[in-house]
């Protein structure tokens, strides 16, 4: 009997969790593990597994690859018919049912955890050479199949999680990769939108396994660790301890963790003052700020607490700050979501995720899609598209505010002009909301743009009407950019004659120390010399790039 693993990425940076746990369980047989993503040709993904003459196939599903599996594993029906494929994952946990019916192909669905479940079901089926008894499949949780006219389905079963092996003893390939990590299933809350809330309570894995995966990992030197606990500092003395062992790690990896921005300790906050740069990443949920929005989807938080608590993260530490939104959620009107963003823009992250409602399979939320007058695609990820409380055309708005938000704020090369934007509009968000409808106007929306239209189209929309724009958009241009010439468009000068005159002077030695000795050459290639004027008359600043770094350092000039 061959069995494969497949697994299909969001991208080829990724690595699949699933597929690791699932290859360990399936010690024993003949078995392969594959990994494609999504952006490959899916013909030749269904050509390279039938190259590989499965018996046995298995797929884990979410929203993002189901309906590329499911071309997939359609096709390999056609040219294998004796093929037995079987499908796993939360995408297909719920509503076993209409997976079986509506796509003959899959044979067998593993709802839940599938650590037991899986090899249980390899061996049944060598054992009985693919023809088990009503009686044998009965015995495997979690398993759903046809038998007969019928469609049955087997209870789910928690693994113990002591029980299951590492699954990071063996690193090789994962540098420079994002690898996803868990030292917990389950969640302590109770999201209405979110599959976690069916998952029942926090289930733990031993915390010394966790300590040596991920110093294993971090010596692979993994782009990223993306941590997918739901609420990584539910626990505060585990958390602590398990960031603090990151904090002390010598690596170059990242740490992505999900946290509950309310419920951060001040032992905590006392501790990531300690981290390195570029080491702890947090991306905290606010999701609403409304109450009866919060209230419809049974989700509790402190905004006073969060909202000083992510401002001391962003003002006293060098942690990494992403904060999400949701849009479309129950109770949200369009104006009402932009109070959402002002508070969320105004705690000043690193990031804003602008996400938008999915109507999950299995979710409370899906169940009460009517309650809140809520369509949404019937295609996954089951995207909102309208609700009683906001229109189709303003959530469509609200993407065209999402890809602005990415390209202005995110991006984090327009934070001079942008604080002055926000603040001439009155609000954050009424600002994004008119950029928007000007971006919408002239349908830049249908074409890319290079870095350097971005910063003329902010020009062009608002210059005229603001007349210091333009100042904020060289400032941002130079701190941003070591090799072009600010334009002229831009304020700037065709010679070099403020640079050469600050070195001929070798006052620049004495403004930046490292530069001293230096051919003038060298130095004419890491410096510039700006003239602004933000309203309080004319004021001069160096602009010094060291080797390799993102950004300028600037100084004053007499």
């Amino acid at each position: 009997m061959k069995v494969v693993l497949a697994a299909l990425n969001a991208k080829y940076t990724h690595s699949s969790l699933a597929l690791r746990y699932l290859s360990k369980a399936a010690r024993g047989f003949d078995h392969e593990a594959v990994e494609y993503n999504i952006n490959q040709d899916l013909a030749q993904i269904a050509g390279d597994l039938s190259r590989r003459k499965p018996d046995v196939l298995g797929f884990s599903c979410y929203i993002w690859n189901i309906e590329q599996v499911l071309q997939i594993t359609a096709d390999l029906r056609l040219v294998n018919p004796g093929l037995t494929i079987v499908l796993g994952g939360p995408e297909v946990s719920f509503d076993v049912e209409f997976w079986l019916e509506k796509h003959p192909q899959i044979d067998y669905i593993v709802a839940g955890e599938g650590e037991e479940a899986w090899p249980a079901f390899l061996k049944l089926w060598d054992e009985s050479r693919g023809n088990p008894s009503l009686e044998e499949l009965a015995a495997i949780p979690g398993l759903a199949f046809r038998w007969g006219e019928e469609i049955r389905q087997n209870p789910t079963r928690h693994v113990d999680l002591g029980s299951i092996p590492e699954v990071y003893d063996d690193v090789t390939g994962l540098e420079n990769r994002i690898v996803y990590y868990e030292t917990t299933r389950g969640c302590p809350f109770r999201c209405a939108y979110c599959l976690s809330s069916v998952m029942g309570p926090v289930r733990k894995f031993p915390l010394d396994r966790c300590k040596t995966e991920l110093e294993r990992l971090a010596e692979a030197n993994c782009e990223q660790i993306r941590f997918v606990d739901r609420t990584f500092n539910f626990d505060p003395g585990r958390a602590f301890e398990l960031i603090e062992f990151m904090i002390g790690l010598d690596t170059t990896t990242r740490f992505q963790l999900e946290v509950g921005g309310d419920i951060l300790t001040p032992q905590l906050l006392e501790l990531l003052t300690t981290s390195p740069e570029g080491r702890l990443q947090f991306e905290i949920g606010v999701q609403s700020t409304n109450p009866p929005t919060l209230a419809a989807v049974s989700r509790g938080q402190d905004l006073d607490e969060l909202a000083w608590k992510v401002k001391f993260l962003t003002g006293n530490t060098k942690v990494r700050v992403l904060l999400d939104l949701i849009a479309g959620l129950p109770e949200e009107s369009f104006d009402r979501f932009g109070q959402s963003f002002d508070f969320a823009y105004q705690l000043n992250p690193h990031r804003i995720h602008l996400g938008f409602l999915k109507l999950l399979r299995g979710s409370r939320l899906r169940d009460e899609a009517e309650q809140f007058g809520c369509l949404y695609s019937q295609r996954a990820p089951y995207e909102v598209l309208q609700t009683n409380h906001i229109s189709h055309a303003e959530l469509r708005h609200l993407h065209i505010v999402e890809d602005l938000v990415e390209r202005y704020y995110n991006s984090q090369r327009f934070t001079k002009s942008l604080g002055y934007l926000t603040k001439e509009f009155g609000s954050p968000f009424s600002f994004f909301h008119d950029l928007a409808c000007r971006w919408q106007e002239r349908d830049y929306h249908w074409v890319s743009h290079s870095l350097l239209g971005l910063y003329q189209i902010l020009n062009d929309l608002y210059g005229e009407s603001y007349p210091l724009l333009r100042e904020y958009l060289r400032w941002d241009f130079r701190l941003r950019e070591p090799k072009r010439p600010t334009p002229t468009w831009l304020g700037g000068t065709p010679d070099r004659s403020r640079e050469n005159e600050l070195i001929q002077s070798g006052v620049i030695e004495t403004l930046v120390p490292e530069l001293k000795g230096r051919p003038p050459r060298e130095m004419g290639r890491r410096i510039y010399v700006e003239e602004f004027d933000f309203g309080a008359g004319r004021e001069r600043w160096l602009f010094h790039f060291p080797p390799g770094a993102a950004k300028a350092q600037v100084l004053p000039l007499p």
